[in-house]
């Protein structure tokens, strides 16, 4: 049977991101009733990270792919990405809250291999994007790329230094 992708985003990535939004929705009622440390963080992460980086990336692979006549990456490798990707989400706010920077640092590694991968599974559209002022293909790269960078900085910031 023939494998079937949905022509504006990938549903694994798009359900997920829905439900990042969910949690950021509770993360802020729970902030109001109740304050806690690192809510406000927790809040932006899930709605940034969680929800709205996941989207894009989802959206940008499918629009993205096709446009340069490539074939969705395999079924194995869009799960990949999907739990490489919420496995971060999770395990980064885990180890904030809870004060256990190697959570910080699996899920930030986490973080990289899904984007990793997702880089992997775009190179052939983004190689040559610049020279050939491809506007869709350069902002995907850039997307990944800021979310790469982001994670560092994010690592660096959880506590100074997050694997000492």
């Amino acid at each position: 049977m023939p494998e079937s992708t949905p022509t504006t985003t990938r549903l694994d990535l798009t359900g997920a991101a829905l439900a990042c939004l969910a949690a950021a929705a509770v993360a802020v009622a729970i902030r109001v009733s109740e304050p806690f440390a690192h809510g406000d963080w927790l809040v932006a992460y899930l709605a940034l990270v969680g929800f709205l980086a996941q989207l894009l990336l989802g959206r940008g692979q499918v629009a993205l792919l096709p446009a340069h006549d490539l074939p969705p990456p395999p079924r194995d490798v869009r799960l990949a990405q999907a739990l490489f990707w919420n496995l971060g989400v999770v395990a980064v706010p885990v180890g904030v809250l809870a004060e256990i920077r190697l959570a910080v640092v699996v899920g930030s590694l986490s973080l990289l291999a899904a984007l990793a991968s997702l880089w992997k599974t775009a190179r052939p559209a983004l190689v040559g994007a610049i020279a050939h002022r491809d506007q869709q293909a350069m902002s995907y790269a850039a997307h990944l790329m800021v979310m790469t960078v982001s994670v560092f900085i994010g690592s660096s910031l959880a506590w100074d230094i997050p694997w000492a």
